[in-house]
C-alpha cells in the first residue's frame, strides 16, 4: 500500500520547498498564528499569516493531500462495494458489507481533516496576497473535501475547523446544517472568480492547469451534485439551486465537454497514481465482477476492451465451469461477486484470478508479469467528470425539478463517457470483444431496448445504470450515488446476513464509522453526534449499521437477494477437492442469473 504523506509531492519544488515542509511541521519559518496547533488534536490550524510566500505555493500540496488521502479507498473498498470489483480476498470490504464501517485514521478521516491545514494555508497567503482566485479555489477545495466527509460519515466537525481560531475539540455540526454551507460557499467562490479570473500558475494547478472558468464551472458542478444528494432530504432547496444553475448558466457556467473535466494530474516522479503504486498481489485480489462485465457484455459495450484486460485463462467445459460470455474470439469475464464465506472460497471460484478480467490499460498498463509500466504512474485521479454532470441533469428533468429535455442529457452523457475511453466500434480491442455481434456506431448502441430512452425500460433506472458504468473510479461517488438512488438495484448475497449484526448484511452500507482516534480524544462530542445525528442513536453496531443520516433517511437501502453458492457442492469443479462441483450446473441454472437486475 502506498504511502499516505501529505507532502510526498514537495520535494522538487525548488528552493521554495523547504518553507512548505516546515510550514506543515509547524517550524518557525512561518508567523506562528499559521501554524498547526500542536494542542489541537482534531488536527486544525490557527489563522493569520504576516508572510509573502506566494499562494500557488499551496496549491499542489492542498490539491495532492486530498486525492492521496482517498485514493487508495476509491481503488480497495468503494468498487467493492459498488460491485465493480468481485474481490477474491478481503471480502468484509465489499460482500459482506462488515469493515466496510470502520476505516482506521490513514484510510480518509484523518488525510481529510489533515488536508484542511493546507487549504488555510493557501487561504491565508491569498488574503496576504491580495489575489481572491486562490481564495476562491481553497473555498472550492474546502468545500469539495468536506462533502466526501460528510457524505461518508453524516455529521462531522465543520465550522469549527474552518474557523479563524478552531476551540481544541471541535463540536460535531448536523449534516443539514453543513449542507447549505456547503453550497452558498461553492456559490459566492463562482462569483468571486468573476470579479478575478485572470489565468493563475498552471504549473502549481494540478487540476485545470490554471484556467480559472474551469474552476468556476467545477463549482457550478459541485452544486449540482450536492443539490442532487440531498433532493430526497430538501427537495424544495434542491430544486431552487438546480433551477438556479441550469436556468442561468451565463451567471452560473457548468461543464460543457470532457475538455472541462476535474481530473489530478498524476505523475511518475512525485505524485504517481494508486493504480501504479498498488502491488500486483493487490490487483489480483480486486478482478472486476461479474455483474459489472457481464452488464457491459449485454449491452455489447465498446468500453469493454478499454477498462478491462481479456482474461488469461478460459475454461472449456461449461457443464463444469463458467465461461466468458462475450462472442468475439478475446475473451472477458468477471470474478463472482457475493462470496462472503472465506478468502480460499473466493480465491478458488471458478479457477480464481486468472480466469478474470482484470484493469484494462485505460487505467494500468503491465508488462507480461503483471508489473506497472511507468505510464501508469500518469493515470489521472477522477473528480468530477462532465458525464457525471449530464446524468445527473437528466435525472433532475426526468424527476421534474427543472424543465428540459432528459434524453438529450442522457445521450450525452453516454457520449461523454465513450469519448473519454476513446472507444473504437473499429479497432481490434471491441472486434476482439464481439466479433461480428458488436454494434456499428453511437446510434445504433443507444437504440438497443436496454439503452434506448424510449424503449420503455423505467427512465431512472436507465440514468442510473449507465451512470454506473461510467463512474468506475470516480473516487467515492459511485458509493454515494447508489446509496441516494438504490438504483441500478445491486443485490447481495444471501450470505450477507449472517452479517448484520456487525455489519449492513444484505442492506447497502448507510456510513463509515467515526475513527478510531477522534473516539479516543473527542469522546464528548463524538457521543452527542451519535446521539443526535441519526435516525436511530448509535448506541451498538448493530445500530451504528442502521443509523442514517440526514440525506438518505427516507431509503431503507435493502438490497434483494441471490442464492450464494454452497462451498464446495454448488462451485465450479475444483479437481483437488473431492466431490466439489457435483451441484454446480444445478446451481447455476437456477441461481446466477438471479444476481444481475438487467435479466429477463
Amino acid at each position: 500500500m502506498k504511502s499516505n504523506t501529505i507532502y510526498r509531492g514537495l520535494l522538487n519544488w525548488k528552493l521554495l520547498a523547504l518553507g512548505v515542509f516546515f510550514c506543515f511541521t509547524s517550524c518557525d519559518i512561518w508567523d506562528p498564528d499559521i501554524n498547526i496547533n500542536p494542542n489541537t488534536p482534531n488536527g486544525l490550524l490557527e489563522s493569520g499569516n504576516d508572510s509573502d510566500i506566494d499562494p500557488s505555493v499551496f496549491m499542489v500540496p492542498m490539491l495532492w493531500s486530498t486525492v492521496d488521502g482517498y485514493d487508495y479507498l476509491a481503488w480497495n473498498v468503494i468498487p467493492a462495494v459498488c460491485e465493480y470489483h468481485g474481490k477474491t480476498k478481503s471480502l468484509s470490504q465489499g460482500n459482506r458489507h462488515k469493515s466496510w464501517h470502520a476505516f482506521d485514521d490513514s484510510g480518509f478521516w484523518q488525510p481529510m481533516y489533515s488536508s484542511i491545514r493546507v487549504v488555510k494555508n493557501l487561504r491565508n497567503a491569498a488574503i496576504k496576497a491580495q489575489d481572491t482566485r486562490y481564495e476562491a479555489i481553497a473555498d472550492i477545495w474546502e468545500s469539495y473535501t468536506f462533502s466526501m466527509v460528510t457524505n461518508l460519515y453524516g455529521d462531522v466537525p465543520y465550522f469549527d475547523p474552518i474557523s479563524d481560531d478552531p476551540p481544541l475539540l471541535s463540536k460535531y455540526d448536523s449534516q443539514a446544517d453543513i449542507y447549505p454551507a456547503i453550497l452558498a460557499k461553492l456559490k459566492d467562490a463562482g462569483e468571486i472568480i468573476t470579479r478575478q479570473d485572470a489565468p493563475i500558475n498552471a504549473e502549481s494547478d494540478l487540476v485545470f492547469r490554471g484556467d480559472m472558468l474551469k474552476w468556476k464551472k467545477f463549482s457550478n458542478t459541485l452544486r449540482l451534485r450536492l443539490a442532487m444528494y440531498m433532493a430526497d432530504a430538501a427537495p424544495a432547496e434542491a430544486q431552487a439551486i438546480i433551477q438556479e444553475i441550469l436556468n442561468d448558466q451565463e451567471t452560473y457556467p457548468i461543464m460543457q465537454s470532457n475538455d472541462d473535466n476535474a481530473t489530478f494530474k498524476n505523475d511518475a516522479v512525485e505524485r504517481p497514481s494508486v493504480l501504479y503504486t498498488i502491488s500486483k498481489a493487490k490487483i489480483e485480489e480486486a478482478p472486476f465482477s461479474n455483474v459489472f462485465i457481464e452488464r457491459l457484455i449485454t449491452l455489447k459495450d465498446p468500453r469493454l476492451p478499454v477498462i478491462a484486460k481479456p482474461v488469461r485463462k478460459v475454461h472449456s467445459n461449461p457443464e463444469t465451469h463458467i465461461l466468458p460470455s462475450n462472442p468475439g474470439p478475446v475473451k472477458y469475464a468477471g470474478h463472482m461477486y457475493g462470496i462472503t464465506t472465506d478468502n480460499a472460497h473466493a480465491t478458488l471460484w471458478n479457477g480464481g484470478f486468472p480466469f478474470a478480467s482484470a484493469l484494462g490499460d485505460f487505467f494500468r498498463k503491465e508488462d507480461v508479469t503483471g508489473q506497472p509500466l511507468i505510464e501508469s504512474a500518469s493515470t489521472p485521479t477522477l473528480i468530477a467528470l462532465y458525464s457525471e454532470q449530464e446524468f445527473f441533469i437528466a435525472e433532475a428533468i426526468e424527476r421534474g425539478f427543472v424543465a428540459g429535455d432528459a434524453q438529450s442529457h442522457y445521450e450525452a452523457a453516454i457520449q461523454a463517457s465513450f469519448d473519454f475511453y476513446s472507444v473504437d466500434y473499429a479497432g481490434d480491442g471491441y472486434k476482439g470483444a464481439f466479433g461480428s455481434e458488436g454494434v456499428s456506431d453511437f446510434s445504433e448502441y443507444i437504440s438497443q431496448p436496454d439503452v434506448d430512452y424510449q424503449g420503455g425500460r423505467d427512465k431512472l433506472l436507465l440514468i442510473a445504470e449507465q451512470k454506473w458504468l461510467a463512474s468506475f473510479f470516480l473516487g467515492i461517488e459511485p458509493y454515494f450515488d447508489h446509496r441516494r438512488t438504490m438504483l441500478p438495484p445491486l443485490r447481495a448475497s444471501s450470505g450477507a446476513e449472517n452479517f448484520g449484526p456487525n455489519g449492513s448484511g444484505s442492506k447497502f452500507p448507510s456510513r463509515a464509522a467515526y475513527s478510531d482516534s477522534e473516539i479516543a480524544n473527542n469522546p464528548g462530542n463524538v457521543a452527542e453526534a451519535r446521539a443526535n445525528g441519526f435516525d436511530v442513536p448509535i448506541i451498538s453496531d448493530e445500530s451504528r449499521n442502521e443509523a442514517k443520516m440526514w440525506i438518505i433517511q427516507n431509503n431503507d437501502l435493502q438490497m434483494e437477494l441471490f442464492q450464494e453458492p454452497v462451498y464446495s457442492t454448488d462451485y465450479p469443479l475444483i479437481e483437488s477437492i473431492n466431490g466439489s462441483g457435483v451441484n454446480f450446473k444445478s446451481w447455476y441454472n437456477d441461481h446466477y442469473s438471479t444476481m444481475f437486475w438487467f435479466e429477463r
